[in-house]
């Protein structure tokens, strides 16, 4: 078994390789809206450090979001063609659901929030004895309002956002400490194999990134039509 792993949910992207489950090969980097030139490169690099080919892979694990649109798009249409074209298995894992899974059987409610840019974020909670992680879009002053000292807040955007969040709750607060990149192709790796064995495979066909913004989608896909036309910059 040799799996590959692709998440382009933001600008911090990885791609990765791992043997039943188990990260072989990570490469990491801080992209500039150019996920469209670095995937595939990045791939090949996986795959030449593994000495491996395209045609070994088993199976392709993608983050499905959410993330910015053009970016999850790049990664999700990678991961379906490579899926499709070798007639191999996909598997996706939400996003936010990668940011808090090193924080999973915790006796205390976990929440991950990403940047969805301006004065929104994208949340995910997971309350002790829950199985599924509920995502959803807020603003950033509900958000504020929501804090609860009782959780621990974890993912993306609490590096740029732990000054605030302690102002509002105190010492007491209870941050991740880790700066991004806060998600790695090794969890993936593990959660994508797990869903792999347990039957929890995606159509190539049909599956699409999570969005949780209209307005997102709309001008997304007017920049992405754009740069078909154009080609990259």
């Amino acid at each position: 078994m040799l799996e590959l792993q692709i998440d382009t949910s933001t600008r911090y992207a990885s791609v990765g390789l791992s043997r039943d489950g188990r990260s072989l090969v990570e490469i990491a980097w801080r992209s500039e809206r150019n996920h469209s030139v670095e995937l595939a490169p990045n791939i090949n690099r996986a795959l030449d450090h593994a000495g491996a080919k395209i045609g070994d892979l088993t199976a392709v694990f993608v983050a499905s979001g959410p993330g910015g649109f053009s970016a999850l798009r790049v990664g999700m249409s990678t991961a379906k063609a490579i899926a499709f074209t070798s007639s191999i298995p996909l598997v996706t894992v939400g996003t936010l659901e990668l940011e808090m899974y090193p924080f999973r059987g915790l006796a205390r409610s976990v929440c991950a929030i990403m940047s969805a840019g301006r004065t929104r974020l994208y949340v995910g909670s997971l309350n002790p004895g829950d199985d599924e992680v509920q995502i959803g879009l807020q603003d950033l002053d509900s958000f504020m309002d929501s804090l609860s000292p009782d959780t621990l807040y974890c993912g993306e955007a609490v590096s740029d956002l732990e000054p605030d969040i302690r102002e509002r709750i105190g010492s007491s607060a209870s941050l991740s400490q880790s700066r991004p990149p806060s998600r790695h192709s090794s969890t993936l790796a593990r959660l994508g194999y797990a869903k792999l064995q347990s039957g929890h495979t995606a159509d190539a066909a049909t599956i699409s990134p999570v969005y949780l913004r209209s307005s997102q989608v709309s001008s997304a896909n007017r920049r992405w039509a754009t740069r078909q036309t154009q080609g990259p910059n």
